[in-house]
């Protein structure tokens, strides 16, 4: 068995192993798709590949930051009391979804402790890994969208019974409508900054793409979240001038935007109509209310769980978690869909503390660099990701998104550093 010294020797060659695999994070979740809508099987392709990846940088932090690899340790661990109170009477594919769940939850912190920690002790390295995973990305992305408009892959949506809907959206050879919405909001983010850096006709090409992969998609967080960057982007990147001596221009936008949201809103009926949803959100909106189409009935299934591992577990069993398997002996939908209830739900005050942490300690770093223009990106980058996972779900416990959104807070800090370099 190596020793930490040992492993301090094969650092370095884990660092060059991660550069070369951790770029193609998102073409393996594309080829994986495509495996499971023409074989119905990934064959374990990106649970071999995540754990790989998971495995590496576990490694690195064990040399670099043994102590915040034993704090997400510990604190898997401690998610894994409640639901494996109730493991003895599981089958054992419960006892396996409950562990994915709660490594794809911290795997967030430990990416982004593995990425700044290579930032700081080979700064080259990690440059050129962030680069050539938001080349590869942003190919994937495209490529994926070219093929679904051509008619390759699965749509977005599957129809509603006894509701006409002329467009469900395509999702390509993705398999997750969701989490790819995530990943495109990430990767836009991105994009937005650097190409508003070179020249804004490059911005109104970037922003154009990804506003149609996000149409093409369907879903309220690309549309909505890909949105407000393309809007807000280019504000938050104007220098501290611009926000103190021109109010008027200030004043002038946010009228623009008003106007342009009132004659969205009249049109409303117009717009969802072109884009094939209006007779399907005009259901949900029959059946649920506004809350039903805003959160896609989540709160009602949300109401559902709540009430009925209350009424069937102790408040000690509540407060460690009963785990998905605990959650699916009561209810055929276990999930609600929105990260903080569901980690709760499943792993306690364990899951909601892991909850918490995340989005801390990402905003956190974010904060720290608020003066300089991708900082300010990197807030609303990450305040996105927390509104979608308090209202969407598919964040901390998606298999796509953990790797995007470390990195996307690793590149702009990286840009950040950089330009904070270059003014000093």
């Amino acid at each position: 068995m190596l020793s930490v010294s040992a492993l301090a020797g094969v650092a370095p060659r884990i660092d060059r192993v991660l550069a070369v695999i951790l770029p193609l994070f998102l073409l393996v979740d594309w080829l994986n798709g495509a495996l499971l809508q023409y074989y119905g099987s990934g064959f374990g392709l990106a649970a071999v590949y995540k754990l790989a990846l998971l495995a590496l940088m576990a490694l690195s932090l064990l040399v670099y930051q043994p102590k915040w690899l034993l704090a997400l340790v510990s604190l898997l661990l401690v998610m894994l009391l409640g639901p494996a109170l109730h493991w003895p009477k599981m089958h054992s594919s419960w006892i396996v979804a409950d562990m994915q769940l709660a490594v794809k939850a911290i795997s967030p912190l430990l990416a982004l402790g593995y990425l700044t920690q290579l930032l700081k002790r080979n700064h080259i390295l990690a440059k050129r890994l962030i680069q050539h995973s938001v080349v590869c990305s942003s190919a994937v992305l495209l490529i994926n969208f070219m093929l679904g408009a051509l008619g390759v892959g699965g749509t977005a949506y599957q129809p509603l019974d006894g509701v006409a809907q002329s467009f469900l959206g395509f999702k390509g050879l993705f398999y997750s409508t969701n989490e790819l919405s995530a990943v495109l909001l990430l990767i836009t983010g991105i994009l937005l900054y650097t190409s508003w850096q070179r020249h804004v006709l490059w911005y109104a090409l970037c922003s154009l793409l990804a506003l149609a992969m996000a149409l093409s998609l369907l879903t309220k967080t690309g549309i909505l979240g890909i949105s407000m960057l393309i809007v807000l982007v280019p504000l938050l990147l104007q220098p501290a001038i611009f926000w103190r001596k021109r109010k008027t221009l200030m004043i002038s936008l946010a009228l623009c935007f008003t106007a342009i949201m009132l004659l969205l809103l009249f049109n409303l009926e117009s717009l969802l109509r072109a884009l094939g949803i209006y007779d399907k959100l005009s259901f949900v909106y029959q059946q649920r209310g506004l809350s039903g189409i805003l959160l896609s009935s989540r709160d009602y299934y949300a109401s559902r769980i709540w009430q009925s591992v209350a009424g069937n577990y102790s408040l000690v069993e509540q407060y460690l978690g009963v785990g998905q398997g605990g959650v699916a002996m009561l209810l055929k939908k276990y999930f609600a869909e929105m990260d903080w209830f569901d980690l709760f739900s499943f792993y306690g005050v364990a899951g909601a503390l892991v909850y918490l942490l995340t989005f801390s300690l990402f905003l956190y770093h974010s904060w720290q660099l608020r003066a300089l223009g991708a900082g300010r990106v990197l807030i609303l980058v990450n305040l996105l990701m927390l509104l979608v996972s308090t209202m969407a779900g598919h964040i901390l416990s998606s298999g796509m998104v953990w790797v995007p959104w470390a990195l996307a807070n690793a590149m702009l800090l990286t840009l950040s550093r950089s330009a904070h370099e270059r003014s000093a």
